[in-house]
């Protein structure tokens, strides 16, 4: 989930997708394909999507060189927008089977927003879904990745809330944690988090804020989370908010939110770490009257400090970073839009000194790219995800990957 100045400020919260009836997320979209025959139900009430379409990710996650997982959304024709899960064996990504709420009768609404991988046989993915009806409500999705197949995990009710999963963390296969957010018919709003035991997904206590964003587990007692909050003056009216779980109960960790002499409206949107010492979080701040610009934040064990960002980002345009991965105290990546005038990809990478802008590489015919996700297994080897127009203007779903000297582009057999 991303918080109010983050929507203000950027176009690719995946929430829009449902809230949006059928449209894509990402940049507008023209011709489609012709989508094959569905397939029947499952027993358990779920559906797998129909081939064609369009597609988008929002997240990815890696074990190791031949372990990945991608996930997002995608929607082919007739009706109905599905999850998508995406595997790198090694050689190629493959788009394989993933459930989705509902059936061919009455398809639904669902995305996955995040993904996390502890082991071959032990990745989750969290979303939301939502009937396609006017207004209706959403839910929690959670899906498990058991070495064979991906199966929805039943969500924990809790009373009259809608709910949306926004963040997923795992270490082993009894210790896994979600984050999101719930709200009432009243529009009253909560952040959630809950924790899985190896039977069961149940509630944990709550963050004491809202308008959380990326989640991060070094240890079952050493969690991050990290967004925005509303602030209790009028300058600035949204500013970081850091939170610490020690394996029982979060606690609010000061963080900046003074940029440059100014205190202008900031939020973080991810947060990832290698140790207990080197933790990052990403997001953007206001640098003008219409403009974002990228923000980096480090916590040494110590305190949380702010890192110079290397990218630009045009005038009167909106930029930030989206996600980051730490691989070590040398190593992490930041990936992120801006958009203006089409998107822009933002990379930088950081090798123990300073933080660097590094260019992408597209494939012919591909334009408008943005990157939402980023997984990096070791200095040789990181994956960026995201969405791109392609010549025929369909939006298509976007992998990038570094080979230890520049990131280029991969074909997608998704779509």
């Amino acid at each position: 989930m991303r918080g109010q100045f983050w929507l203000a400020a950027s176009m690719t919260a995946g929430a829009a997708v449902l809230a949006a009836g059928c449209a894509a997320t990402g940049p507008a979209v023209g011709r489609h394909s012709p989508a094959s025959p569905a397939p029947p139900p499952a027993a358990d009430g779920t559906v797998s999507a129909p081939s064609g379409g369009q597609g988008s990710l929002y997240a990815v996650a890696a074990l190791g060189e031949s372990d990945a997982w991608a996930v997002g959304t995608h929607r082919p024709l007739p009706k109905g927008i599905y999850p998508l899960t995406e595997h790198w064996d090694g050689q190629r990504w493959t788009a394989l089977p993933c459930p989705s709420p509902g059936s061919t009768a009455a398809p639904t609404r669902s995305l996955l927003a995040a993904v996390a991988i502890d082991a071959p046989d032990d990745a989750w993915a969290v979303g939301e879904w939502s009937p396609i009806a006017h207004n209706a409500p959403s839910y929690g999705l959670i899906e498990h990745w058991n070495g064979a197949k991906w199966t929805v995990v039943p969500v924990p009710q809790q009373g009259d809330y809608t709910t949306a999963l926004t963040g997923v963390a795992a270490i082993s296969p009894t210790a896994a944690w979600a984050i999101g957010f719930a709200s009432t018919a009243r529009g009253r709003r909560v952040t959630v988090f809950m924790g899985w035991d190896g039977r069961r997904w149940r509630y944990l206590p709550s963050p004491v804020g809202n308008f959380t964003g990326g989640l991060a587990a070094i240890s079952a007692r050493d969690i991050w989370l990290v967004g925005e909050e509303g602030a209790t003056k009028s300058t600035p009216t949204y500013h970081t908010l850091v939170e610490h779980w020690n394996g029982s109960r979060w606690t609010i960790v000061p963080a900046p939110y003074a940029y440059k002499d100014q205190k202008p409206n900031i939020g973080l949107s991810a947060v990832g770490g290698s140790s207990s010492t080197n933790v990052w979080a990403v997001g953007r701040y206001q640098s003008g009257p219409t403009d974002s610009s990228p923000l980096i934040e480090h916590w040494d064990g110590t305190r949380w400090q702010l890192q110079p960002s290397q990218s630009p980002v045009p005038p009167r345009d909106e930029g930030g970073f989206d996600a980051i991965a730490a691989v070590s105290r040398t190593s992490a990546w930041a990936v992120g839009s801006a958009f203006g005038r089409g998107y822009i990809p933002l990379i930088e990478r950081w090798d123990g000194v300073r933080w660097t802008a590094t260019p992408s590489r597209f494939l012919p015919g591909v334009t408008d790219p943005a990157l939402a996700g980023v997984a990096a297994v070791d200095p040789r080897l990181a994956w960026a995800v995201g969405w791109a127009v392609n010549r025929n203007g369909r939006s298509i779903a976007l992998i990038e990957k570094w080979n230890g000297t520049s990131w280029q582009q991969v074909a997608n057999p998704s779509h």
